[in-house]
């Protein structure tokens, strides 16, 4: 499992550093974005805990939260749910839009394309043209 964990850390670090190509996948101009990056929000006695694999905040009040996926198959229709416990304990600003994204590399089932929750999903290979 430890070496599956490194796998993930070096597959998140190639979406991290392919940042412009995503930006230009999703849409979204460099100088719009207030910030963007990992991030981490620690768990206190009235918020839960989270972890976004990369989290983007524009000037347009929108966050572009990214779930990075390495798996050795298709995901299942789990990480909807996965995707939605860290938004619930995200702390949001008010009147925030926000855009679920998901970077898979192995493939997406069915019945997760059909439930339409994802804002965008991204095959990793179209960053990397």
């Amino acid at each position: 499992m430890l070496v599956y964990d490194k796998i993930e850390f070096l597959f998140d670090n190639l979406v991290i550093n392919n940042r412009q190509s995503l930006l230009k996948i999703l849409g979204i101009s460099s100088d719009i974005i207030v910030n963007d990056g990992p991030y981490f929000q620690k768990e206190t006695r009235r918020n839960r805990g989270c972890q976004i694999d990369y989290l983007i905040q524009t000037k347009s009040n929108e966050l572009y939260v990214i779930e990075v996926k390495f798996s050795r198959r298709e995901l299942s229709k789990s990480i909807i749910g996965e995707m939605k416990r860290r938004i619930d304990a995200l702390i949001k600003p008010k009147h925030t839009a926000i855009r679920p994204v998901l970077i898979h590399i192995n493939g997406v089932s069915e019945e997760t394309l059909e439930d339409y929750y994802f804002y965008q999903i991204i095959d990793f290979t179209m960053l990397l043209n």
